[in-house]
Parts: structure tokens; sequence; C-alpha cells
């Protein structure tokens, strides 16, 4: 009980010197800015892309976050989450850090007296959106779409960025939960927003005629690809192929994992000797993804390796004698740019942002004609000199996109969201 009652009053005592802090602060910020004259943009964010395995949107805003700072000194990121916890719920995993970078989570401890879910549901209703408003962030970057319904206590000005439209374009390959969640939030952050991102110009294009955005509150920022991931570490894994072609991304409808199973078959056919590494966990709908990849003819030379983390697929990729993308639409590509990186040839669908990511360093392919795909494959495969100019040129075209660029030019949208002058160049095109 005395242990119960200490732990208890020191969550509290914890709390309200954050609720102090926070006012303190945000006077201390209004100070010098008003006396001294100093430059600051609070920025709050949405991490909640962090807490599940990390894919395209969550690197996406984990590169960005960890150059913000440096992009444009006068930024302070305010990172949001879960604010408050229940003792078994784990802690929060790494998130890039910085100086100008605060992260707050309260932990609600083991032998809390006071009713666990009672007490929660309290603090995020009530403590939650005052800490959120106390803080008086600048402008609320959305790195995911739009903002979650808790963190609405902490925007003033709002930059959200759309990825891509796919439950728009094809509403068919998006699953039900997503479709739901962006058909009821997203309409209202378009409308609601003072800037928007788009990852590409495909998906600017798709804002423009799906959803009747003016292309004027659009700024395109391409994204980078890490220099380390292509140097990355990693004992390759054991088991795999001499040669193997590679796809990597979630096994879901948009991605075409059909037709990719029915062209490499057709490939093996056609004289085509290595195998196929599927990189990726299974996402939802995946019975005729699953059903195509048990009867395929050429089972044994497909392997299904989950997802991986950086250092593993860098390393498989490393290996690879191509990467194989026939999705049907991308909002950006990232698996293909990073392909280019480590210095193996993509072969990728000629639509939505692909082209624009891959330019002339790759082979493209109408995804819907798996004859085409396979054609492909083997005329790669057959022309050594095509896979070394197509290797080389893509390494060349992946060292243009970098993430410095793209934290350059989301500080200056950032900037002009909150009302203050620019400092760079508020869009960044490859």
């Amino acid at each position: 009980m005395a242990r119960g009652l200490r732990v208890t009053l020191t969550f509290f005592g914890h709390l309200l010197r954050d609720i102090l802090g926070t006012l303190a602060a945000r006077v201390r910020r209004r100070y010098r800015s008003a006396v001294l004259g100093e430059e600051t943009l609070a920025v709050g964010v949405d991490i909640f892309p962090f807490f599940e395995r990390m894919s395209g949107v969550g690197w996406y805003e984990w590169n960005l976050l960890a150059r913000l700072p440096e992009a444009d000194p006068a930024i302070e990121l305010r990172l949001y989450a879960h604010t408050f916890a229940a003792p078994e719920e784990p802690a929060a995993g790494p998130v890039p850090t910085a100086l100008r970078t605060r992260f707050r989570v309260h932990h609600l401890p083991h032998g809390f007296l006071l009713p666990i879910r009672a007490t929660l549901a309290f603090l995020r209703a009530t403590v939650e959106p005052l800490l959120l408003f106390l803080d008086g962030n600048d402008v609320f970057f959305a790195p995911n779409f739009f903002v979650p319904r808790r963190h609405l206590a902490a925007v003033r000005a709002l930059v959200p960025t759309v990825h891509d439209l796919a439950f728009l374009r094809l509403p068919e390959t998006v699953q039900r939960e997503t479709l739901d969640n962006l058909r009821r939030h997203l309409p209202g952050a378009l409308f609601g927003a003072d800037a928007l991102i788009a990852v590409s110009g495909a998906t600017a294009r798709d804002l423009e005629e799906l959803a009747g955005v003016n292309p004027r509150r659009v700024h395109v920022i391409h994204e980078g690809v890490d220099p380390g991931f292509a140097a990355a570490g990693g004992a390759p894994l054991a088991g795999l192929p001499p040669r193997y072609l590679l796809f990597v991304s979630t096994l879901e409808p948009r991605k075409n994992v059909v037709a990719l199973l029915d062209a490499f078959a057709r490939a093996v056919t056609g004289g085509y000797p290595g195998g196929l590494i599927l990189v990726g966990r299974w996402g939802w709908r995946t019975d005729a993804a699953q059903a195509a990849l048990a009867r395929s003819p050429v089972r044994d030379r497909i392997r299904h390796l989950d997802y991986l983390e950086r250092p593993a697929l860098a390393a498989v990729m490393r290996r690879a004698e191509a990467l194989v993308f026939p999705s049907l639409l991308e909002g950006f590509g990232l698996p293909v740019l990073e392909a280019m990186a480590c210095g193996i040839p993509v072969i990728v669908s000629g639509v939505s942002s692909l082209p624009e990511v891959a330019g002339d360093a790759a082979l493209y392919v109408d995804p819907a004609d798996p004859g085409e795909i396979a054609a492909a494959i083997v005329r790669l495969a057959a022309d050594g000199a095509l896979a070394a100019r197509l290797a080389a040129e893509g390494r060349t075209r992946a060292a243009r996109f970098r993430w410095e660029e793209a934290a350059a030019a989301t500080a200056a949208v950032l900037r002009r969201a909150a009302g203050m002058p620019g400092r760079s160049a508020d869009a960044y095109r490859v």
C-alpha cells in the first residue's frame, strides 16, 4: 500500500511538473521571439508510424525528422504518439533525436493505486489535449495523410503529406479499414491544410484530378535514399540461390503479386535459370497470391522471406540479379530507389510515379501483361551489357535523391504554413 501510494503520488508529481514546465517553455519561447528576436519554429509531428514495423511511410518520416533540425536551425520538433500509456504497454521504440526534439510519454507505473482504464481515459480526454495546446506549435506536420484525432489540440496550422490516392484510383486494392479511414479523414485534411506535400508529381496530379485540389497548394517533394543503406553490413542469408530476382514490399493486391508469380514461371520456361525471392510480410486480401504461390509450377524456385530489417534487406538486395517491381500504383516507390542505390538493375511498371523515380535507368513493363514482364526478365538475364548499363545508370540516378534536399524543402513548406519567410525552395524534384 505504501509503495502504491508513493508511485501514484510520484506519477502525478511528474505530470504536474510537465504541465508547469510546458507552460514555462511556451513563455520563454515567446520571450526569446518577441524580446530577443530569436527565430523559432515549433513543429508538432505525428509519429504513430514508428509504432509498427517500419514500411515506406515510416522510413519517409524517420529520414525527414532526422534531418529537419539540421536543414533549419529554427525548427523545434515535438513528437506525438501516446502521451499516456498503461503499465504493460511497451515503451516507445527509438525515435530520431536532436537537441531541439522532444517526445513526451507518461507511463502509469506498476502498483498505481487508481483504476488504470478509468485513469487513462480521463488523462487522454482532458490532460493530453491541455498539454498539446500548451505546447503552442506553430505548425503541425502529418506525414501519414491526416492528423490523428487525439492530436487535434496540437494543430494550429497543418501540413499533411499525401503519399498516394490509391483509395480513389484503385479502391479495390486498399484494405477496408484503411479505405474507411481515408474516406472519413482525408477530405477534411485536404480542405483544412495550409499546405500539402506530395511525394511525387504523379500524386500531385492525382490530387488535382481525383480530389479537386488546387495545384498551387501542393508542393512536390521527392524522397531520398539513405546513403548508408547500400553500404549497410549484414551477412548474406543462408539458403539463397546463386542467382535470383527480388521483389520487396508488403504482399497485397496493389503490388500485383499474382502477375509477378505468373511472369516468373513464364521466364523460367523461357530460359531464366535463377530463383525469385519475395521480401515482405503478407498484407490483406492475400488468398489469390498465396494460392498462386502454392500452385506455381516453379514453386521450388521461389522463397518468401517475410519482413527483413534494414541491414539484412540491403544484404539480400546487393546480391540480387534484378529487382522486379510490377506494382499497379505507387506514390513514390522507395524499393526501386534503394535497389538502384545498391547497384542492381530494375524492372518496373511504367505507371504512376515509377518512371519519375527510375528515369532512364530501368526496363519498363505493362503490369497487366505477365508475358511482357517475363520477356523483360529473360532479356535482362541474357544481356550482360544491358544489365551493367542499367546498374551503373541506376547508381548515378539514385545518388541524386537526397534526404537533405527533401528536408530543406519540407522545412520551407512548414515555414510557409506558419507564416514565416522561407530559407530555401519549397519543392524538390530530381
